[in-house]
């Protein structure tokens, strides 16, 4: 399975590992994104859990309700990461000054 991020023709935006089926998308721990603005006006990341209310973890979403299927960047992945992995956090490119 590959993490990847689905937007739907409902307009949620899904993060989650995908396995391709043959009509559908397969989706282990799918996750709703999201944008929010803390008290000082600052847009940050949530995620919630897409089944928040089901013991279920994994779910098929037929293609014909996804736009589009793309990769997830550094910081979607390590949010995903920290809720569902190992908790291990890539950090992002960098120079490194000797």
């Amino acid at each position: 399975m590959t993490l990847r991020i689905l937007k739907l023709v409902s307009g949620e935006e899904i993060v989650g590992e995908i396995e391709d089926q043959s009509d559908s998308v397969r989706i282990k721990n799918p996750c709703v994104l999201g944008i929010a603005l803390t008290q000082t006006g600052k847009p940050t990341l949530q995620m919630q859990p897409m089944l928040l209310f089901s013991e279920q973890k994994i779910v098929d979403i037929s293609r014909n309700h996804i736009l589009y299927n793309v990769s997830v960047a550094i910081e979607i992945q390590n949010k995903y990461n920290e809720i569902y992995g190992s908790g291990i956090v890539v950090a992002k490119n960098s120079s490194i000054v000797i």
